[in-house]
């Protein structure tokens, strides 16, 4: 069992010093490469699979969209999945709850990131409208208000689980001084995870975006009694943007007057920034096992901090100047996340800890008690020595499966901009500029 731990722990590793390579070939805009990195680093077509190479190939230009498409839509698909599976293990019974909440890390199956789920279907919904399909983007936007239901129970239930398996570790003689708490460990950078922009956060995992755009594009089929409520959620996650608020107030008069409309009702989406890589990050810890101090390795999963932001401050759109205001900060969610699953993260390193040590404490009173039962004969060097190597073996091999999970959806976005703009129907041309400081031009046509 050890064994296959080991082997499993050290893939996942391998595959995300893989994907490192990716993400330099991602941010160099050498999206063909990171592609083809992403598709050589898994061995298993796991979820992350699906959205690293989904993600990858929706920026790669109009002809790769339908692959896009494909890939996310599998994706999908596996996080219903895990969904289900999760959820009943979680429920199921303590062993079940116990045995998922230590095994992080030890899976080629890759468990999404609240915030993960949330940005799937509204990528999901921008391929489906950036080819035209209206009614395919609605079933995505109605699917973000029915997940968000589901994510929110996991994430209680998960809460609930790290409690009580906490309490168990502490019933138990071998594992009493494990811990969920970050604060008992020194070393860690916890302001990382406490900035200003992670604190305003609600939660981890609804996005004023995915909301707004769900609200945008019912309202956009008439529907104002389902684009009202993304509206809403839209507000109250982010109340400082004004166009949020603005939308809700003319929803009725604007589903009243659409037939009469002499422009195209345009929504500018803007998405800049690459997500913080995350990376594990070992600190040695003292502890007390069997009368003595120890010191052993824990490993915990660290977020690096935010790079240079680039502001989009010059959008054109024919004569028409745009204002886009920041409405998501992917790259805070991803950093609450962290916040809210670090005591999971702590306790499964403390508890693997003592768990080593305890299996290295057996070993050497093992080997000393063959000592004392040979120490008349030639055989008594041999165990000793037999009995040690024992010990050292079996503390290294615990130790080795201390490893953290670090694996997440790389090719998303750091923040999202948007803005609403009324725009004459027909040809345009777009101007923007660039984080290098070069203006670009395209046509684009504006069908309404």
């Amino acid at each position: 069992m050890i064994g296959a731990c080991l082997l499993t722990g050290c893939a996942t590793q391998t595959q995300q010093i893989k994907m490192n390579e990716s993400r330099d070939q991602f941010k160099n805009g050498d999206m063909q490469s990171a592609a083809a990195t992403i598709q050589g680093a898994f061995k298993d077509k796991n979820t992350l699979y699906y959205l690293e190479l989904g993600g990858v190939q929706r920026l790669q230009g109009a002809k790769q969209i339908p692959n896009s498409t494909q890939n996310l839509l599998v994706a999908d698909q596996l996080v219903e999945q895990w969904e289900i599976a999760t959820s009943d293990k979680l429920k199921r019974s303590f062993t079940n709850m116990s045995s998922y909440i230590l095994s992080e890390g030890l899976s080629s199956n890759y468990d999404p990131k609240p915030y993960e789920v949330s940005l799937l279907s509204q990528t999901i919904a921008l391929n489906h409208l950036s080819q035209g399909r209206w009614n395919d983007a609605m079933v995505e936007a109605k699917k973000m208000a029915q997940r968000e239901k589901v994510i929110e129970e996991l994430i209680q239930s998960k809460v609930t689980a790290v409690s009580k398996v906490e309490q168990q570790q502490q019933n138990n003689q071998n594992t009493k001084g494990a811990t969920s708490r970050i604060q008992d460990i020194g070393g860690y950078p916890i302001n990382l995870l406490d900035d200003e922009e992670t604190r305003s956060l609600k939660n981890a995992y609804q996005s004023p975006a995915a909301y707004y755009l769900s609200g945008f594009i019912h309202e956009s089929q008439g529907e104002a009694s389902l684009a009202a409520p993304g509206y809403r959620l839209a507000i109250e996650l982010r109340p400082s943007v004004n166009f949020f608020k603005t939308s809700i107030a003319k929803l009725d008069s604007n589903i009243a007057n659409q037939a009469k409309k002499s422009f195209a009702d345009t929504l500018i989406m803007i998405d800049t920034g690459y997500m913080p890589k995350i990376s594990p990050h070992q600190i040695s810890q003292s502890v007390t096992f069997g009368g003595n101090s120890k010191l052993v390795t824990l490993t915990f999963p660290v977020i690096e901090k935010s790079s240079d932001r680039f502001t989009p401050n010059y959008i054109q759109l024919g004569d028409r100047v745009a204002n886009p205001e920041l409405v998501a900060n992917i790259d805070a969610m991803a950093r609450k996340n962290l916040q809210d699953e670090m005591p999971a993260y702590v306790l499964r390193a403390t508890s693997r800890a003592l768990v080593s040590l305890a299996a290295q404490y057996a070993a050497d009173q093992a080997a000393q008690q063959a000592a004392r039962k040979n120490n008349q004969n030639n055989q008594n060097s041999n165990a000793v020595i037999i009995g040690a190597i024992a010990g050292m073996l079996t503390g290294y091999g615990l130790q080795a499966i201390n490893v953290t999970d670090v694996r997440h959806w790389s090719t998303l976005p750091a923040q999202t901009y948007m803005a609403r703009m009324g725009l004459p129907i027909g040809p345009n041309i777009l101007k923007y500029t660039l984080p290098s400081g070069v203006t670009v031009s395209q046509s684009i046509n504006l069908v309404g």
